[in-house]
């Protein structure tokens, strides 16, 4: 268990690692707004149980160092795979994960414009680079996806909750079946 967590850790290390290097060949008005909000900081990042310190400095070399944090601290981001494979396909508004708490972000205004602008940037530059749409797709297959819900049920087989109205019908009236004829 601890070897799958390790490996874990390594992943969204590398995946970020690798988001900050495809940014810095595009450069443009993510990179720059990239370099302005994360040089010089460090930021907890809680994914799907996997927690990682990820510091910036450097500023326009800006160099990405990430580490398992040792004591409990305060996180900064907070979300699961669903939530992002959500936002990255435009099932999901950045915004609307926020606002819906399927994303926490904790950190003061300037610093969360900031985390906006380049979110959107990403999510926008996505749709035309290459890069980008594999690395969201080498995440897509290889992060965690949870068990999948059971298939609903077919309609003969639900019982619809009526209320009152419905429960003073007599079982054996609700199970008849009515064939109709061939037409």
């Amino acid at each position: 268990m601890q070897s799958q967590s390790f490996e874990r850790h390594a992943q969204l290390a590398q995946w970020l690692h690798s988001l900050v290097e495809i940014l810095r060949t595009t450069g443009g008005a993510t990179w720059e707004a990239l370099v302005e909000t994360v040089d010089g900081k460090t930021a907890i990042i809680h994914l799907d149980g996997v927690v990682l310190r990820v510091g910036a400095f450097g500023g326009e070399q800006l160099q990405v160092e990430s580490a398992y944090p040792l004591a409990q601290t305060s996180v900064n981001f907070r979300s699961n795979g669903e939530t992002l494979r959500d936002a990255i396909a435009g099932k999901l508004t950045v915004d609307a994960a926020v606002v819906s708490d399927k994303i926490y972000l904790r950190g003061n205004l300037q610093d969360l414009l900031g985390i906006h602008q380049i979110a959107s940037g990403i999510l926008a530059d996505s749709a035309i680079n290459p890069q980008l749409r594999r690395l969201w797709a080498e995440f897509d297959q290889s992060w965690f996806h949870p068990p999948s819900l059971p298939p609903c049920l077919p309609l003969e087989q639900q019982r619809p909750d009526s209320g009152d109205l419905i429960r003073q019908v007599p079982e054996d009236v609700l199970a008849i079946q009515v064939d109709l004829p061939p037409e």
